[in-house]
């Protein structure tokens, strides 16, 4: 086993802005010794770019669009496979600046499982908090109360692939992604997982920019694994003696769609109900993965 470092980029049609982020890996002032990209069988012309701006990278194309789980499971595989220590994920939408990974390397010692505060339009977004069995959902405080009173970084219990860096022995202790996720939570529940074999932590440092609006989740897509995939984190938590009570969870389930129907329009139409009654359909009959009517897009 060797103590490199691999970067895992996951893509899918977003080759502008895949070659923004690879640009910004490639400046890293800790030179990254592999970078892998996963192209979850692009169809805009990210194999072709790839090959001809990029030969010193190496990609894995997949043969199916598996999703965000589907292309973090395969790179970080892939890059524990051949013995990478550490392994830096993220999505095509983001980009690290320069000190960066030199930056997170710093609190190695400290944690196997580091993110550092991302940023959209100059303005870092929160994201200390908790996750809340009880809700089965991440619960956010306003302005990263820690940070304003002085902490240098904190404890998390949930994750984001969105530049974290993870060592092996988190894979070690807890596998891969699940796939079954698709999209939207696989990170999270990971983080959760590995919270309990080492501090996965939040360092108050702004080192990576969101290229696209985060938290965007009004479309019918979103909404659909919204409410599918909380049947994954129910399992996961059962799974660690934590949400026991199938009563509790329905009650849980039924709550939030009221209180998405009251709070955001879309949900009223006939395609936000639809979705709603399609993500808890196929959640209580467990069909996971990417759903039929999605095609290969993602």
């Amino acid at each position: 086993m060797n103590s490199q470092i691999c970067a895992v980029l996951v893509t899918f049609n977003r080759k502008q802005l895949m070659q923004e982020c690879l640009r910004a890996l490639l400046r890293q002032t800790r030179p990254l010794d592999k970078i892998l990209v996963i192209d979850n069988k692009s169809t805009d012309g990210t194999a072709e770019l790839l090959a001809t701006e990029f030969p010193q990278v190496e990609v894995l194309r997949l043969s199916e669009n598996t999703g965000g789980s589907g292309g973090f499971h395969a790179g970080m595989k892939a890059a524990h496979e051949r013995g990478y220590e550490w392994m830096w994920v993220m999505d095509d939408d983001v980009e690290p600046y320069d000190t960066c990974l030199e930056s997170m390397l710093r609190y190695s010692s400290l944690s196997e499982f580091i993110h550092v505060r991302r940023e959209y339009k100059g303005n870092p977004f929160p994201w200390e908090g908790v996750w809340d069995s009880m809700r089965m959902e991440k619960r956010t405080f306003d302005r990263d109360i820690s940070f304003i009173n002085g902490r240098e970084w904190i404890s998390v219990n949930y994750g984001c692939f969105e530049g974290a860096l993870i060592n092996r022995r988190v894979i070690d202790k807890i596998g891969l992604p699940d796939t079954r996720f698709f999209m939207m939570g696989d990170d999270s529940i990971y983080g959760f997982l590995a919270s309990f074999h080492t501090n996965v932590i939040y360092v108050n440092l702004v080192g990576i920019e969101k290229k696209l609006e985060p938290n965007k989740d009004s479309d019918a897509k979103k909404i659909y694994f919204g409410f599918r995939n909380r049947f994954l984190y129910y399992e996961y938590l059962k799974q660690n003696g934590m949400y026991p009570s199938t009563v509790v969870f329905w009650v849980g389930l039924l709550l939030q769609a009221c209180w998405h129907f009251v709070r955001r329009r879309e949900i009223r139409s006939l395609t936000g109900l639809k979705s709603i009654w399609s993500g808890i359909s196929d959640g209580l009959s467990q069909r996971y993965g990417r759903p039929a009517w999605m095609g290969n897009s993602k």
